[in-house]
């Protein structure tokens, strides 16, 4: 059987991105799995089907790109994935193509200003009752998180995911049930003839919707925004209060769940290479990105030392608190007998340090390990913003505020 293959080692013979070959004459490992696995022969055909089609569209600088891009998957395939682990080929094949299709084809970049804050909050735990009708799959489809991008949808102080959904179903109309445990945007597109009926996302941070039209029913539930139906999040230890939540919203059990892999999700029935996807620009990802204030967490912390708004606390900004304070205190009391206790004025700790250098806005989120110890460097003033658990020392006026001063 004569098929298509791309092969690493054509790229390091810098011939080509792709190479026919004859399953019976293949000799390499990774030849020998991929032509005895059916699922996976399909899959590196429709790939490399896919690949050359899509090259002669693009322009020369596109087309480089696309060969470096593909280049690079090859060398990960191989390094990710031992020759007689099928199934990880097959997941790292699913994700190349779905990242092709996501890229390069039919879906439309867009950004818009404005942060919708308030998406598919509800006082009650239903939808409409000619939304969901007795033919509509209910389908649930979610992990832990999706692939981590820089901007923050909430003030959680854990940084945001992506998830990249596509939802496949072009016999029968479909409800979904999303959901992950960190704040998460999900990115949907579907196929030709898929009616998407209503969405409600959920899970413990914020949860919100992009890629569908305005007319689609959509409900938040989390454990954030106190949400009517209560939350949980799609993953395998979780997977019997699923039906329960799902007769909550729909009054109908789950048809199937579908658990996401490094940020993607196929939902309903399995992508070919002729199905075409589409996307709505109404509320596009980005419209959740809130561009206004510092990123949240540890991100935010990162951003403004980036800014060189803050910079790393040292050893020595802990020694001075400590020397300045403790020179105050000998001017302000009376002399103390040796031998008899005497005050020290070091900070508590100095976990995560940071010194203010000029006007800053303090990320929220900072509590539990997320929180930090700063400094006002001495002209600098106060920052804005809250504390949250995080401990601040004013080199101006020489005070403490927040969880580990003492009195």
């Amino acid at each position: 059987m004569i098929r298509t293959l791309l092969l690493l080692s054509i790229f390091l013979l810098n011939i080509s991105c792709a190479a026919s070959f004859d399953c019976q004459t293949a000799h390499q490992d990774l030849d020998n799995a991929i032509c005895a696995n059916q699922k996976l022969n399909k899959l590196d055909e429709d790939m490399s089907s896919y690949y050359f089609k899509l090259k002669q569209t693009l322009d020369k600088e596109a087309s480089d790109t696309l060969f470096k891009a593909q280049r690079t998957w090859l060398k990960k395939r191989s390094a990710e994935c031992s020759p007689g682990d099928a199934n990880c080929l097959i997941g790292l094949y699913k994700i190349r193509i779905l990242t092709l299709r996501k890229e390069y084809e039919n879906l439309i970049p867009y950004t818009h200003s404005k942060n919708i804050m308030f998406q598919g909050v509800k006082g009650t735990c239903s939808f409409d009752s000619d939304v969901i009708s007795d033919d509509t799959l209910i389908y649930a489809g979610g992990s832990y998180s999706g692939r981590k991008i820089n901007f923050q949808i909430d003030q959680s102080g854990h940084q945001a995911t992506q998830f990249e959904v596509i939802v496949n179903s072009p016999d029968k109309p479909v409800a979904l049930i999303l959901g992950a445990y960190e704040p998460s945007i999900w990115n949907i597109a579907w196929t030709q003839g898929t009616q998407i009926s209503a969405v409600v996302a959920t899970g413990y941070h914020r949860q919100v919707v992009a890629g569908l039209p305005k007319d689609i029913p959509i409900l938040i539930s989390s454990y954030d925004n106190r949400g009517p139906c209560g939350y949980i999040y799609v993953a395998e230890k979780n997977v019997r209060k699923i039906n329960p939540f799902s007769i909550k919203v729909f009054n109908k059990k789950v048809t199937l769940v579908h658990y996401a892999s490094k940020g993607h999700l196929v939902i309903g029935n399995q992508i070919n290479q002729s199905d075409k996807l589409f996307t709505s620009k109404d509320t596009p990802p980005g419209v959740f990105f809130d561009k206004s204030i510092p990123l949240a967490g540890k991100a935010g912390l990162e951003d403004l030392v980036r800014q060189g708004l803050i910079r790393r606390a040292t050893t020595t900004d802990f020694e001075k608190w400590g020397q300045l304070k403790a020179k105050m205190h000998k001017e302000e009391m009376p002399p103390v007998a040796a031998g008899s206790n005497s005050a020290t004025f070091k900070p508590r700790s100095i976990h995560n340090g940071y010194v203010i250098l000029t006007q800053v806005t303090i990320p929220a989120g900072l509590y539990g390990g997320n929180s930090a110890t700063f400094f006002i460097e001495k002209g600098a003033p106060y920052p804005k913003g809250k504390l949250g658990h995080s401990t601040l020392y004013d080199f101006n006026t020489m005070s403490c505020s927040g969880t580990g001063c003492r009195r």
